[in-house]
């Protein structure tokens, strides 16, 4: 089979995985943000922001594949190794925001529910 076809293969599995997973933690990003940031928009667009990162790095690993086996076998596993390593691009920059959402979660200040009243 062609390689250009198995590279585009590749980035459009790595783009759906991570879009799908991006769209799902979205909601529950942006309600951490909206509590850390103080207002709606600087909660979006650090949820933009991360959105971003989540997409852009496993999206920038995808495009450094270049096909090289030479049956459709040795390419089947070929491209799960490098989705594998996408996928791990990806979840390298979930920790990372992870990391800083929680940093900044312990040192955000907190009101007391005396103080809501």
């Amino acid at each position: 089979m062609n390689s250009i076809l198995f590279f585009l293969l590749e980035v459009i599995l790595t783009l759906v995985i991570c879009g799908l997973v991006v769209r799902y933690l979205r909601p529950y990003l942006n309600r951490i943000l909206v509590d850390l940031c103080g207002t709606e928009k600087r909660a979006q667009f650090w949820t933009v922001f991360s959105n971003i990162v989540l997409v852009g790095l496993p999206l920038l690993i995808a495009l450094t594949y270049q096909p090289q086996a030479s049956n459709a076998e040795e390419l089947f596993f070929e491209i799960t190794r490098r989705v594998s390593g996408n996928l791990t691009g990806f979840l390298l920059a979930l920790v990372g925001i992870g990391l800083i959402v929680s940093f900044f979660a312990l040192i955000a200040p907190r009101t007391t529910k005396a103080e809501a009243k």
